[in-house]
């Protein structure tokens, strides 16, 4: 009999069940902080966009949830895994990089008038998609990011 075949001893069972469980939490923590962040980020316009750093400790906190995520996703197939970490990492380095082009832009770094407009037209249509994208999960619950 291959190692497939073979019913996984009760013991195991409880073990990889815990670990599932444990894994959800861990989830469910990564996407309330990613909505607050979410939240947070919808209230930015081009008037406030420096607002925008006021989610360095809540995104500095989903780094570390998304660290401890790494640890905890071997209880899943390879691929499962690999989708879940890949969005969460995605996820935060957008974020991070949106971050750190406002904090480039408020420090007032010498990038040329037509840079900076182009720069600021590019966050305000992020957070104006990001609105919209929050809209139609409000109203659609069943799709879209988490409001």
């Amino acid at each position: 009999m291959s190692k497939e075949q073979i019913p996984p001893a009760p013991s195991e069972s409880i073990k990889t069940r815990r670990e599932l469980a444990a894994l959800q939490k861990r989830i469910h923590r990564i996407h309330t902080l990613r909505n607050v962040i979410n939240q947070g980020l919808s209230r930015i316009r081009e008037s406030n966009l420096s607002l925008a750093l006021t989610q360095k400790k809540n995104l500095r906190d989903l780094r570390n949830e998304y660290d401890k995520l790494t640890s905890e996703v071997h209880c899943l197939p390879p691929l499962d895994a690999a989708s879940i970490l890949e969005e969460e990492y995605n996820y935060i380095l957008t974020i991070g990089n949106i971050m750190e082009t406002t904090r480039e832009l408020k420090k007032g770094v010498k990038i040329g008038e037509n840079n900076r407009r182009a720069i600021i037209s590019g966050l305000v249509q992020f957070y104006d998609g990001l609105r919209r994208e929050m809209d139609e999960a409000a109203a659609n619950p069943q799709g879209g990011i988490r409001p």
